[in-house]
């Protein structure tokens, strides 16, 4: 049986109190409950919040959002990585993909770093002439699987523990179903991940080797490059992503059930694709402000396609930010009109009409996208301050309907 919510610690009796944050939901409800309980005990600063970064196989713009969370409440925020190499490489090195009986992806990129950090974090402290108490927060929840019901809500990490130290891990959210989680998220008024909008459950690894095949293959409708990836290493190793579901399947799977084109119902929403937000230079000279296309790849020089877009379809032209950088651009200096850095999940409404693509001159591709509003004007056919607020940032390109719902999110510019 494990533990109720009533075996809470006393927060003000650990010298260290370390939140793992994925940047998940889970994580981030979690995160709101320890902050709670720490201001409430005086102990706010004793906080830290660890992210241990996956690199380009977690979801983009993951790291900055961990971050901007742990900033939201002043704690402090550190992240950290496997040093011997991110988890490709250790997939590459091993010959075979992690599973449910051998997660070395949890244990060498996410348990090793944190422990190095609990060890840089008790040394901060100086000479206590007794061993430091840490606490060790996870967001793991009971009803996820029957291997976290198990799970004490609170225990000594014996294994971690030394004469310096005796480390507590505690699951503060163990008992809670995913409706509180996201009540909580709500009341918080902090920005979530937009994979959950995506139609994702879970935010761990793009591609989780212990993700429902249903996230999976959304997964890779999302970031096919990524899935592509992942394809050619299950071939050059000679190993399956999962004995019961090849990387090759899921991406076969994605293509057959891909959601590009009319979406069901009047609330559907067409991801166009995603990639850094630019717009040709004649669309600032002539005051059209109608397209913008998609730079990704590698060094971020390909165009993203939009081949598949559902032109014709009427709606909103919405950027999902995934990952923010300053823009070099000079702006639009006769409206006086400058770049500005949005937030990672801001949602962006660039403009509402019927949708259309534009083929680039020297490949014959459709390079670029836009809506053309219904009032015949001939000029701003997109909003310049939104352009001008998501300009080079990473984001999701997306054509939702106008009755779609609202979601609760960062600000967004209408």
């Amino acid at each position: 049986m494990h533990a109720s919510t009533t075996e809470l610690p006393n927060l003000a009796a650990y010298d260290v109190i370390l939140v793992n944050s994925s940047g998940g939901k889970d994580s981030q409800a979690m995160l709101d409950e320890v902050c709670t309980l720490a201001e409430t005990a005086g102990v706010l600063d004793r906080i830290t919040v660890l992210h241990c970064a996956l690199g380009h196989v977690e979801w983009p713009g993951t790291s900055e959002l961990a971050r901007k969370q742990a900033e939201h409440y002043g704690v402090r925020y550190e992240e950290r990585h496997r040093e011997q190499g991110l988890l490709l490489d250790q997939v590459r090195h091993r010959g075979r993909w992690p599973s449910s009986s051998a997660r070395y992806c949890s244990s060498d990129q996410k348990r090793g770093p944190a422990r190095k950090l609990i060890t840089q974090l008790v040394a901060e402290l100086g000479d206590l002439a007794r061993p430091a108490r840490v606490l060790n927060c996870m967001g793991l929840r009971a009803e996820e699987s029957r291997a976290r019901l198990k799970k004490a809500q609170l225990s000594r990490d014996e294994a971690a523990s030394s004469g310096r130290r005796t480390i507590d891990t505690w699951l503060p959210i163990h008992d809670w179903t995913e409706t509180q989680v996201w009540q909580r998220i709500r009341s918080s008024g902090v920005p979530y991940h937009p994979a959950y909008d995506q139609g994702m459950s879970r935010l761990s690894c793009s591609l989780c080797v212990l993700a429902s095949r249903k996230d999976l293959v959304r997964a890779a409708q999302l970031r096919p490059e990524l899935a592509a990836e992942y394809a050619e290493l299950e071939a050059e190793i000679g190993h399956r992503f999962r004995n019961d579901l090849s990387m090759a399947d899921i991406i076969t799977a994605a293509k057959q059930t891909s959601p590009v084109g009319p979406a069901p119902g009047p609330t559907g929403t067409v991801t166009l694709g995603e990639g850094q937000l630019w717009w040709a230079r004649f669309e600032r000279q002539s005051d059209r402000y109608g397209s913008v296309f998609l730079l990704a790849g590698p060094d971020d020089e390909d165009y993203v396609s939009f081949e598949s877009a559902p032109v014709g379809r009427r709606g909103r032209l919405v950027a999902v930010v995934l990952r923010t950088r300053r823009s070099g651009h000079c702006g639009d200096l006769y409206r006086g009109l400058a770049p500005s850095t949005p937030e990672v999940g801001e949602e962006i409404t660039l403009g509402t009409g019927t949708l259309f693509t534009e083929d680039d001159s020297d490949t014959g591709a459709s390079t670029a996208v836009g809506v053309k509003p219904d009032d015949g004007r001939t000029t701003d056919w997109l909003d310049p301050r939104a352009l001008y607020r998501c300009h080079n940032q990473t984001v999701w390109l997306e054509l939702r309907e106008d009755s779609q719902t609202e979601r609760r999110a960062a600000p967004r510019i209408a």
